[in-house]
């Protein structure tokens, strides 16, 4: 699963992808070259805290990526804010236009003038 979950990530070449690149060369260096190999029996321990300790940066390399997501959030807000005032603008002005009965000259003629 992991390996799936890797190349996945890997394809975008963002950063969750290269900490988890990272993570599957470290993993598997601590594995003993031999299945038969009685030196560094422990290695199982090795890879649970590589497990943990590449958990933890995950979930700080998530929680900046939700900040800066946030951060681009609360722009598009105020822009979509600044939106809405024009628009109320806009219609205020028109309303205003509407109850006077003016309608607006077309371009190239001043107001009063008929058209022939």
């Amino acid at each position: 699963m992991s390996v799936v979950l890797f190349l996945a990530m890997n394809a975008f070449g963002d950063p969750m992808g290269d900490l988890l690149e990272q993570f599957g060369r470290d993993y598997e260096a601590v594995k003993p070259q031999s299945q038969y190999s009685s030196v560094g029996t422990d290695y199982k321990l090795d890879q649970a805290a590589l497990g943990t300790y590449y958990t933890t940066r995950s979930l700080s390399l998530i929680y900046r990526q939700n900040e800066e997501m946030m951060g681009r959030y609360d722009e598009l807000l105020t822009k979509y804010d600044h939106v809405i005032e024009q628009n109320r603008e806009i219609i205020r002005l028109l309303s205003e236009i509407a109850k006077k009965g003016a309608t607006p000259a077309p371009p190239g003629q001043t107001p009063g003038e008929s058209v022939r």
